[in-house]
């Protein structure tokens, strides 16, 4: 059985990621729009809703939009571009009071900052603008006790708050987690951090540029650099504009990476451009003085709304995008500017596009979502110590084994099954189905899965509530509706019966049809 899950896993890996003209069914389509937007398969009910009328897609859609969760999952979705979310920063962390917070905790949250930033300018309708020019940032208690903004008390959870260090408004550009998560040398004098934030912001990443560069100049010798970067040609096309964007920077400078110096900012600091790059701040030959200004002229680059709208349509469709899709594009661009540059419209433009309703290109479950859909149908969490979800780390966990992106050594998630990622589904499969079936069984008042039988059921005593309850799972977990005679409850009941007779124990034998359901090919691709 093993095996031939293994296969078929992989005989789907193989399928060409190509958009085909025909679509998705609606319960297929409405499955992967939940999960997409929400991090959950759709209820029963919604499921019945999309069955008796398809053309309740776009109500459903809006739902799902209007959700809480909804900014959870476009925060996992900007977590892939900020790449921020990382068990690796350049702090030293003994200066912080981390009493009662676990070092896993405390990563997990700073990771999120940045691009929770975005996440909450697309759930609560704020202009795009926000993003670069607010004066506020996102915290929850634990990102609270490290840095200085004003988290209320008595509250919990992710909090839109503001700095109290003085630094000026500028979005995700004054954010911490990001000058945590990309630090920079003396030599290098923030450029890294302008090439980031211009891949991030604006699409345009330096480092992809073609370069003619005169192989005379002696890289082992730093004033010979210096000297090629304001004169040799090779040099100037990038620096010409990268070194200004990088003079804006130096507010976040510091000297070493103690808590003080990493968690505030550094108004004085702010004209060290003169010792390190000798070059204004300026935005493509647009002066400016500081971070503020910066914000503004990004707000005002074309490229930066288009930028966003690319990033939502390759989260959304797990794709690069090309220029095959320059008209559609377009299209999510005008949803864009039509709707007062609100993001929440682009996410509702790209889940009703033809690409991303195409049967022929499945997706894979990134670890995040892998994780919120397990939970959301078991209530089973995979903990490690210290309360650590496994899926979500990789100091103790299986996060990039199962497909995941540590945000430093493997920056995409994959899109395809290995051998790695079946074994942890395998796993994650296994523990959830024990909890549930555990739950269900000592809580029938309050079961999540097992809603039709009480566990005393077998197929020779209650068949009908044994086909019934095969019924609900496989509804509730690929939001697919099977006969009472078809093939996929002749299997699960024949499973059933196999296991039941190793040691007569029933709950055992649904643990393992409900595991085999869990390791199916279809819930990991959607």
């Amino acid at each position: 059985m093993v095996i031939a899950l293994t296969l078929l896993a992989c005989d789907k890996a193989e399928e060409p990621v190509v958009a085909s003209a025909a679509e998705l069914d609606a319960e297929a389509l409405l499955v992967r729009a939940s999960l997409d937007l929400r991090g959950v398969r759709p209820t029963p009910a919604e499921l019945d809703r999309i069955s008796a009328d398809p053309s309740a897609y776009d109500a459903l859609v809006d739902e799902f939009l209007a959700d809480p969760r909804f900014e959870d999952r476009a925060t996992d979705l900007f977590a892939e571009v900020f790449l921020t979310r990382t068990e690796t920063f350049n702090v030293r962390f003994d200066g912080f009071d981390l009493t009662g917070i676990s070092y896993y905790d405390m990563l997990r949250a700073v990771g999120e900052e940045a691009p929770r930033i975005v996440a909450h300018t697309a759930a609560d309708d704020l202009p795009i603008t926000e993003i670069v020019t607010g004066d506020w940032t996102m915290a929850d208690p634990t990102t609270a006790r490290l840095w200085p903004v004003d988290y209320p008390d008595d509250t919990s959870g992710w909090q839109q708050v503001r700095w109290t260090d003085g630094r000026p408004p500028a979005g995700v550009l004054a954010a911490n987690s990001f000058y945590w998560r990309y630090p920079s040398t003396d030599s290098n004098a923030n450029r890294k951090r302008a090439n980031q934030l211009s891949r991030i912001l604006l699409c345009h990443d330096y480092l992809t540029r073609p370069i003619d560069f005169d192989r005379n100049v002696n890289l082992l010798d730093s004033e010979a650099i210096e000297d090629a970067l304001h004169s040799n040609p090779g040099c100037i096309a990038c620096h010409a504009s990268l070194d200004p964007f990088a003079a804006y920077l130096f507010g976040f400078w510091t000297y070493e990476f103690t808590a003080s110096e990493v968690s505030n900012y550094h108004p004085a600091r702010e004209r060290q451009w003169q010792d390190y790059l000798g070059t204004p701040p300026a935005y493509y030959g647009q002066p400016g003085s500081d971070l503020s200004d910066l914000g503004w002229q990004i707000a005002a680059d074309e490229r930066f709304p288009q930028c966003l709208v690319e990033h939502v349509t390759e989260g959304l469709l797990r794709r690069d995008v090309g220029v095959e899709d320059a008209d559609r594009l377009t299209e999510h661009r005008e949803a864009l500017i039509s709707s007062g540059l609100k993001l929440k419209p682009v996410f509702a433009s790209v889940v009703r596009s033809p690409e991303y309703k195409a049967a022929g290109a499945p997706k894979m479950a990134t670890t995040d979502l892998l994780a919120d859909q397990v939970e959301d149908l078991t209530g089973f969490r995979w903990l490690g110590i210290d309360g650590r979800d496994l899926l979500r780390t990789d100091q103790q966990g299986f996060q990039t084994l199962g497909g995941g992106a540590d945000g430093v050594f493997v920056t995409r998630a994959a899109s395809a099954p290995n051998a790695t990622i079946l074994l942890v589904q395998e796993r994650l499969a296994e523990g959830a189905a024990a909890y549930v079936v555990e739950h269900d069984a000592l809580e029938p008042g309050s079961a999540r899965l097992f809603t039709a039988v009480d566990f005393t059921e077998t197929p020779d005593t209650d068949r009908d509530a044994m086909v019934a309850q095969i019924q609900a799972l496989h509804r509730r977990i690929f939001g697919r509706a099977v006969t009472t005679d078809g093939p996929e409850v002749e299997a699960n009941l024949e499973l059933w019966d196999e296991l039941y007779a190793l040691d007569h124990d029933t709950t055992t034998a649904w643990s393992g049809v409900l595991t085999a359901l869990l390791r199916d090919p279809d819930f990991l691709l959607y």
